[in-house]
């Protein structure tokens, strides 16, 4: 939520910078005003935007939040000294944070056990008379708790008990605020501004070691502010730089490498919040670790290098902005090799962050992936008006995580099969077809059901999993490609059908195969029909006019779309199961008539799916319906038993 304010503040100080290089200085002093102002504002704007946050989480009144939230922070910060000399808007992270976090959880357990005023008054008179009496009750409470502890405790050097102390010379500490400022970026709150008065400090004491230097002919320190920018920020928080050259250089999907060449510009001088949050980097549970890693990993790495003597420390104060290797060479005096070890951290990120990136491309799809859903529902500002989105994001992200680690597991546990169930032709006493089932099959030899595909789905993984089961069912049925009996049925869901490039990729298949287009049969559901008519017309089309045959798969399972009978030409329609099992009275039974007679209109084949009696089979038959496939004459099985059937029985006999 605080994304733009935080790129406004960043922007202003990277136009200060350019109009001071330019001779510009009066405008470059009022735009850096600017930028103060945005930056003193900022934990007031963190205060506001979290609890707005916490309120629509937990689905509370937006002011009974905000409107306590404001006060009780003010008058702590006042109670406990943290208001800066000349300034009437306090500055605390920490606080901006806890105390929404402690009125929302207030408010949810008083409106939980109906404490609030519910009377015959217009519903606005109990909302302000709620309003005052929550203010008043929590200002009281929390005020009076913060005295208590200013009682206890010097508030004062509170910073001090968060951290250890930033010194120019330990670094322990130093690695200790450089994890903790990276996993609060890691949540979406920007940890260089959480932690400024950290960095402020260190900058005055860097500022006062290189004039005693210079007067004096002294060492100069090694972990002066700079030091963190010029080897741990290197395009920005968690030394990101490394990650976009990932992104540009060593991805599979355009929309990363995209996003890599929109922000490289920005990553040059430092400014990585739209990699945080776009790609994202927050709440990411597989960038977190090298995006906390890395940069420790470059201030270790430099520490020693300046320790031992093979890189100058840092002599000249510069702006964070200054872009990496150049920032080193001006930082040092004009040392070359400060550029050069800048390189060698930049190519460390990279070999750090491309495994844990390589997973997260292996995960990702062009239209949907599972951490920009997390990112998109995250700063969805609009959505927090009603609360759905804000309510709904974590419970749903969790889902998400879940989802993945059960995916991980199955794949650690085994291996996915395919198990082939004919289609019989009542008429013929042969096999017609056969529909393509993927299974999970563990190392000891148990099947699965497919109870995996909605995690597949949670992940924006269907269409990868739809096209390896269209690869690996084509590689498979190969031995019976010579049969002209022979036709293969597979299911495509319909994100994968209106993947831009799907009929192509499918054709491509089918021509490295040893199968003919007319032996290849894919069906769809009347869902993708819905989702986009136009879409699905040339991509069928495109199919058919190869000679691939379309079939409707699930026809009455739910969707009300015979309107689409007319508008698509379908080779084959299947009536669903859940028609069949109402055939045991008279208007299920009227009712399935009348479904095949609609679809007897177009001219389409009739395979009614999930025949398991003699009686279901009878009444089908009765029908003048010859293609049926269920359990009364097959269950789903291994290619190696469908290869076994007889060329007599089922015209099925591998040449």
């Amino acid at each position: 939520m605080l994304l733009p304010i935080s790129l406004i503040s960043a922007f202003s100080i990277l136009i200060s910078n350019l109009l001071n290089i330019t001779g510009y200085t009066q405008a470059a002093e009022h735009v850096l005003v600017a930028s103060d102002i945005i930056w003193r504002l900022f934990p007031i704007l963190l205060l506001v935007y979290y609890s707005l946050f916490l309120a629509s989480l937990h689905k509370l009144s937006k002011v009974t939040v905000i409107t306590p939230a404001m006060v009780i922070y003010f008058v702590i910060c006042h109670n406990w000294g943290l208001l800066q000399v000349g300034t009437i808007v306090p500055s605390n992270y920490p606080l901006a944070i806890i105390i929404p976090t402690l009125v929302s959880l207030s408010i949810r357990f008083v409106s939980k056990r109906d404490w609030f005023v519910q009377s015959k008054l217009p519903s606005v008179v109990d909302q302000s008379i709620n309003l005052v009496l929550s203010t008043f009750l929590l200002v009281l409470f929390y005020t009076s708790l913060g005295y208590a502890l200013e009682w206890l405790v010097d508030f004062t050097h509170l910073s001090e008990w968060a951290l250890p102390k930033l010194t120019l010379e330990c670094l322990s500490h130093g690695v200790i605020y450089e994890v903790v400022r990276n996993l609060f970026w890691s949540v979406g709150i920007n940890g260089h501004i959480v932690l400024a008065p950290y960095k402020a400090e260190l900058y005055e004491l860097t500022h006062n070691a290189l004039q005693v230097s210079a007067q004096t002919g002294s060492e100069l320190p090694i972990l002066t502010s700079n030091f963190y920018d010029i080897y741990a920020g290197m395009g920005g928080a968690g030394n990101t730089l490394s990650l976009v050259i990932c992104m540009i250089l060593l991805t599979k999907h355009k929309a990363y490498r995209s996003l890599g060449i929109a922000v490289l510009v920005l990553s040059i001088f430092n400014i990585n919040e739209p990699v945080i949050f776009g790609l994202p980097i927050m709440f990411n549970p597989i960038l977190i670790i090298p995006f906390l890693l890395v940069p420790v990993v470059g201030l270790v790495t430099a520490y020693y290098a300046t320790l031992f003597g093979l890189v100058p420390p840092v002599s000249e104060i510069i702006s964070w902005m200054s872009p990496p290797l150049w920032s080193g060479y001006i930082a040092t005096g004009g040392h070359l090799s400060a550029t050069l070890l800048q390189a060698i951290i930049i190519l460390a990120g990279i070999l750090i962050y491309y495994p844990f990136f390589r997973r997260m491309d292996q995960i990702a799809n062009a239209d949907t992936t599972l951490f920009k859903s997390a990112s998109d529902d995250f700063f969805d500002y609009e959505a927090l008006d009603n609360g759905k989105t804000a309510g709904a994001l974590f419970p749903e992200m969790m889902e998400k995580f879940s989802a993945q680690q059960r995916v991980a597991k199955l794949k650690l546990s085994g291996d996915f099969v395919l198990f082939y169930q004919p289609q019989f032709d009542t008429d013929k006493q042969q096999i017609n077809s056969v529909e393509v089932l993927i299974r999970h099959q563990d190392h000891s030899g148990q099947i699965t059901p497919p109870y995996f595909l909605n995690d597949f789905r949670l992940l924006g993984l269907t269409s990868e999993l739809d096209l390896w089961v269209v690869r690996t069912a084509l590689c498979e049925v190969s031995p019976l490609a010579s049969n002209p009996c022979f036709k293969v049925s597979i299911n495509i869901s319909p994100e994968t059908c209106l993947v831009a490039d799907f009929a192509s990729r499918i054709i491509n298949m089918i021509e490295e195969s040893a199968l003919d287009f007319h032996q290849v049969e894919l069906e769809i559901t009347e869902e993708l029909l819905i989702q986009d008519a136009k879409q699905t017309q040339r991509v069928l089309d495109k199919l058919r006019g190869k000679g691939v045959q379309i079939a409707l798969d699930d026809f009455g399972s739910g969707y009300s779309s015979i309107g689409y009978l007319s508008k698509f030409d379908f080779d084959k329609v299947k009536i669903d199961r859940s028609l069949v099992l109402n055939l045991d009275n008279h208007k299920g039974r009227e009712l399935f008539r009348l479904t095949t007679e609609i679809v007897k209109t177009t001219g389409a084949e009739i395979v009614v799916e999930g025949v398991e009696t003699e009686i279901e089979l009878n009444f089908v038959s009765q029908l003048g319906i010859h293609l049926v496939q269920g359990y009364y004459f097959y269950k789903p099985m291994p290619f190696t038993q469908l290869i076994a059937l007889t060329f007599e029985q089922d015209c099925l006999r591998a040449s």
